[in-house]
């Protein structure tokens, strides 16, 4: 058996990468007194209601999420408490919204994230860039595909 070698193996370097990512985010988030799992629901009541026009109730965000509903009313009446969303009582069910205050954090956070990327691809030419993301959009294309790109015997 060959010795491990984990600056060879795609699997552990994208774990890595991820991990390294996600510690990023949680950093980025906590300095609006946002905790990860707060952050993307924030962001996904935004992009629905503010990009798509689509109305947020708290049982979209249990399906999209794969949520218990008890989770997802701790984190709603945490972002409300907050004062990132706001919850509206047009129908039987509450609508949910971004709050001004939840906009403006959202685009400082983006912000942050830009200045990741660009630390990410520090040093990298445009030209490799793209070739990154071609390749890692091919490696998910491939793996989403499954038994469609595996070939037959």
């Amino acid at each position: 058996m060959k010795p491990f070698d984990c600056k060879k193996d795609i699997i552990y370097l994208i774990r890595h990468l991820a991990k390294l990512l996600q510690a990023d985010f949680d950093d980025r988030v906590a300095k609006f007194g946002l905790t990860g799992a707060q952050a993307r629901i924030l962001f996904y009541i935004n992009r629905k209601t503010n990009i798509e026009h689509i109305e947020v109730h708290q049982k979209d965000i249990e399906q999209e999420f794969c949520l218990a509903k008890s989770t997802v009313n701790g984190l709603v009446s945490r972002l409300l408490k907050t004062g990132f969303i706001i919850k509206k009582n047009i129908h039987p069910y509450a609508v949910l919204e971004t709050s001004e205050s939840g906009i403006a954090t959202i685009e400082k956070i983006h912000k942050g994230r830009d200045d990741a990327i660009n630390k990410l691809f520090q040093g990298y030419t445009e030209e490799e860039k793209e070739s990154t993301l071609e390749r890692l959009n091919r490696l998910i294309d491939n793996l989403e595909g499954g038994k469609d790109n595996v070939a037959k015997d």
